[in-house]
Order: C-alpha cells, then structure tokens, then sequence
C-alpha cells in the first residue's frame, strides 16, 4: 500500500479524523502503515506504534515513526504472543477493500485488541455519486488510486460495509463520512454527506469495539 504515502491535512479527512479519535498515549496497531504518514501522527501524540506493511521499502521508512514494524500479508501474518489484548487501537485505513477475506482478518486481529479497546476502518463508497454517473455514461475504468483503485479486490456500500464489521464480530460505536478533499465550506457538505452517507460519502470512516457477551443470571 506504499502509494498511500501522504498525510490529507484537510481537517474532515479521513486520516485526521483517525489521529483526533485515538488521542494521546495509546497503543496503536496501524494495519498497512505504508511510509508511516498515520504512525508520523500518532507518534507526535506520545502513541506507541506498531505496523504492518507488505512493501519492505515503505517498511523502512515507517520504522522511523513505529516501535515495530512487521513485514507480510495481513491475510497471512501471526504476531507474536505479547500482543495478545494488547492495543487500544487497530486501524484499517484503506486496506480491507484490497484483500481477499476482509472478515476472516477483522476476526483474527480482534485477539490482539483490549477488551475495552477499539478498531478503526476506512473503506471507500462505490454507491458514491461520482461513480454511479459512470456507470449512467456506460464506463466504470480503474484508476492508479481513489474509490476504482486498480488494486481493490471489495467493493464496499453503507449497508455492507456495517455488515462486515458486525458479521465479524464487532459492534459498531461511530459512523462517519469523508465527501472527499473539499477545500471550501467543508463543514456544510459533511453536514449535507451525512445525510445521504451512501449516495454523498467518498469513504466511510467507522469505530468498532468488541461486542459484550451478555450472561443471563
């Protein structure tokens, strides 16, 4: 994922919503962490950083911003023991729409989260406006990056990107939207996205904690 290499400063992006929901002091597993351009952030906010990337070069720049940093597929790769209910926070950001099985990850991770602790997912729309007048003119290309990354194996809508998260065990605490890098009155069409998340969204941005096993007495 090393092409997501830059940090969208826009301050209803995807990525600074991400670094204001983790806060200060936490541990964090950044899941496909590229260069390091969430890590940088959170690294900034005192956060102890672990990642995960496929790209060995992208790898290694990261480690200038991670404690850690584990080279290998996300489909494939085991972490040690000692992160066992170890994070605060596991994010996802623009990563699940690239693998195969996005639910049999999100299940496995779950072991590496504190009971209390939180997973953080960003997935473009492709019910977005942009891509359904497209289809209207009859073309549907992929692009280098964006909602028709050449490299998204999912495609996610409001509806089934929530289903993932609950289907893999996870109960959703926060919905939110990006409308894409709007540089003007971007508090109004954020305002105006949320109500037609699905047909306005760009990508949807969700907070996810462990469903709570309820014990009838």
């Amino acid at each position: 994922m090393s092409k997501y290499n830059t940090f969208n400063t826009n301050s209803f992006s995807v990525h600074q919503k991400i670094v204001q929901s983790i806060g200060k002091e936490k541990k964090v597993l950044d899941v496909g962490c590229a260069e390091g351009n969430l890590s940088e952030k959170m690294n900034i906010n005192e956060c102890e950083v672990i990642g995960i990337e496929l790209d060995k070069n992208a790898a290694k720049k990261a480690q200038k911003y991670c404690k850690k940093v584990f080279i290998g597929d996300v489909e494939e790769i085991e972490l040690k023991d000692e992160f066992l209910n170890y994070f605060d926070f596991i994010i996802f950001a623009d990563i699940l729409e690239h693998l195969k099985y996005p639910m049999n990850v999100l299940k496995e991770f779950m072991k590496y989260l504190k009971d209390d602790g939180r997973i953080i997912v960003s997935l473009p729309n492709i019910a977005n406006w942009r891509i359904r007048f497209k289809l209207l003119m009859g073309n549907l290309d992929y692009e280098s990056q964006g909602i028709l990354d050449e490299g998204h194996l999912r495609f996610f809508t409001e509806k089934n990107a929530k289903k993932l998260l609950r289907d893999s065990g996870l109960k959703i605490s926060k919905f939110d939207i990006t409308v894409g890098d709007v540089k003007r009155f971007a508090s109004f069409f954020h305002f105006i996205g949320m109500l037609w998340p699905n047909f306005l969204a760009f990508q949807f941005l969700i907070i996810a904690e462990k469903k709570k096993l309820s014990i009838k007495v």
